[in-house]
């Protein structure tokens, strides 16, 4: 992974855009020493796009399948948001 500054990238905007669309790396940029973005190629970014919209249909699922669930058992609210918090750490945990 590379780090630029904004400045350098004002600079030197093709060359990063060139650096992270043939490497496939990503490129941080930092403003005052903090990371403040990240530049990736659009392939990268498609399978990001692609992961979040995954991802969003499996918490869907997951709330229908809790709220079904709750319905059956009669749980409450709080409790059926509590299952769903769980599952979801579960499955972060499961992905890191």
């Amino acid at each position: 992974m590379k780090t630029v500054t904004s400045t350098e990238l004002q600079k030197n905007t093709r060359e990063v855009i060139d650096w992270t669309r043939t490497r496939g790396e990503v490129v941080v940029i930092e403003t005052y020493g903090k990371p403040m973005a990240a530049l990736l190629s659009y392939d990268e970014f498609q399978a990001y796009v692609q992961y979040k919209q995954a991802r969003a249909a499996r918490f869907a699922q997951l709330r229908k399948a809790a709220t079904a669930n709750a319905d059956a058992n009669e749980l409450s609210e709080v409790e059926v948001e509590a299952l769903v918090d769980a599952e979801r750490q579960a499955l972060y945990t499961k992905q890191t």
